[in-house]
């Protein structure tokens, strides 16, 4: 560095060195016009590595000494609203070791006595450690399982990519007063050790937007109680039709492939409504195959969503939809034309329609309806009160 150059630094929580060999490199090849562009981008590097949070910097037109500052000292604490509708507590120290990246700790307490708590670490780079733990009581006493699992991952972001190693163990039981065979038959307790990956694309063209994810899963043979191949795709879209009218329409699927002959997927594994999708009208977590006992979950599962929405004020609507989906849990030796023939077989499907309100809340909408079930099977538990929290596409 040209000791014409003066630089200082205020706020932040790390050595003179490191932040001139990281973010000054070079620096003094700039011309004094440029210094204003330059800053501004390495300002923008340092607030993305978490070595300054709200940084901002200032240049003496006297004597040209640059002055680089962090507004916060980098701690945080929130709450907020998820899609699985638990409410999210979150506490996060940034730079805690002078090297950037960000230590978090988050606790998720949701509305059936699901409690999930997380310890991460994640460095400059993007490289993520973690430390996961969730606790989910009956639903319904008589009916519902507990399950409790424990994941400790590794992971990073690549642009729209999030990729994941990760192992865990989960436990499920019923409490004595479930006597049920079918709930009975599916306890105990598994691990797994696997790699995840997830890609998502949010755009807008024009008044079109349009949002599109994909997750996978892979438990990997030996290390794992149950190998499976999981995925979860999900895509919704939304555009004025006219005036305050806006058209809207989301699709979700999903699918477990078990490779363990002799093993089924873990409960803990499977695909649940008000988990994993959202289907109006029927008691969260109690869907499953036709004929199946409620509450054992899915192996497969679709759900087609379309609404009408009109706005009556500024961030609220009334809606009016119309929900088809099902879901199956095959068990033994099936293949993907059979599940699939079981899934979108028309004595089986279940739909509802509702009315109700959509409110936006920052980057989530939050609606209130009545739901009506037109399809549904016997077995099936339902209401006529739907309650959600849907991230904004």
């Amino acid at each position: 560095m040209d000791d014409q150059i003066k630089i200082k630094f205020e706020n932040i929580k790390s050595e003179n060195k490191f932040l001139l060999e990281t973010y000054f490199k070079g620096f003094e090849q700039f011309e004094r016009r440029d210094w204003d562009k330059a800053l501004k981008h390495i300002v923008k590097s340092m607030e993305n590595d978490h070595v300054v949070t709200n940084g901002y910097y200032e240049i003496d037109s006297k004597t040209d000494k640059i002055t680089v500052k962090s507004k916060d000292r980098g701690i945080s604490f929130g709450i907020s609203a998820n899609t699985d509708k638990t409410s999210s507590t979150k506490f996060q120290l940034a730079n805690p070791f002078g090297k950037g990246g960000l230590i978090g700790c988050e606790v998720n307490v949701g509305f059936y006595n699901n409690v999930n708590g997380s310890l991460s670490y994640s460095d400059r780079f993007g490289y993520s450690l973690s430390l996961s733990k969730s606790s989910q009581e009956p639903i319904i006493k008589e009916r519902n399982f507990h399950i409790d699992e424990t994941t400790f991952s590794y992971s990073f972001q690549r642009n729209s990519n999030g990729f994941s190693v990760f192992t865990g163990n989960s436990s499920v039981s019923v409490l004595k007063m479930n006597k049920n065979k079918e709930h009975l038959a599916n306890t105990g307790s598994s691990f797994k050790t696997g790699i995840t990956h997830i890609y998502t694309n949010n755009s807008k063209i024009k008044s079109i937007n349009r949002f599109f994810k994909i997750q996978n899963e892979l438990a990997l043979p030996i290390l794992s109680s149950c190998s499976f191949f999981k995925s979860n795709v999900t895509f919704s879209l939304d555009f004025p039709l006219y005036k305050e009218l806006k058209f809207k329409t989301n699709f979700s699927t999903g699918g477990i492939f078990n490779f363990s002959k002799n093993s089924m997927i873990p409960l803990s594994d499977r695909f649940f409504n008000g988990r994993n999708y959202n289907f109006e009208g029927f008691v969260d977590s109690s869907l499953t195959e036709k004929e199946k006992t409620p509450y054992l979950g899915g192996s497969f599962f679709f759900l087609f969503r379309t609404a009408l929405l009109h706005k009556v004020k500024e961030n609220a609507n009334v809606m009016v939809y119309h929900s088809i989906g099902n879901t199956i849990l095959p068990l033994g030796e099936t293949t993907l034309k059979s599940n699939a023939s079981k899934l979108f077989s028309p004595r089986s499907l279940r739909s509802s329609i509702g009315l109700g309100i959509c409110v936006e809340m920052g980057t989530a909408d939050i609606e209130c309806s009545i739901v009506k079930p037109i399809s549904f099977n016997p077995r099936d538990e339902i209401n006529s009160f739907a309650f959600g929290i849907n991230l904004k596409i």
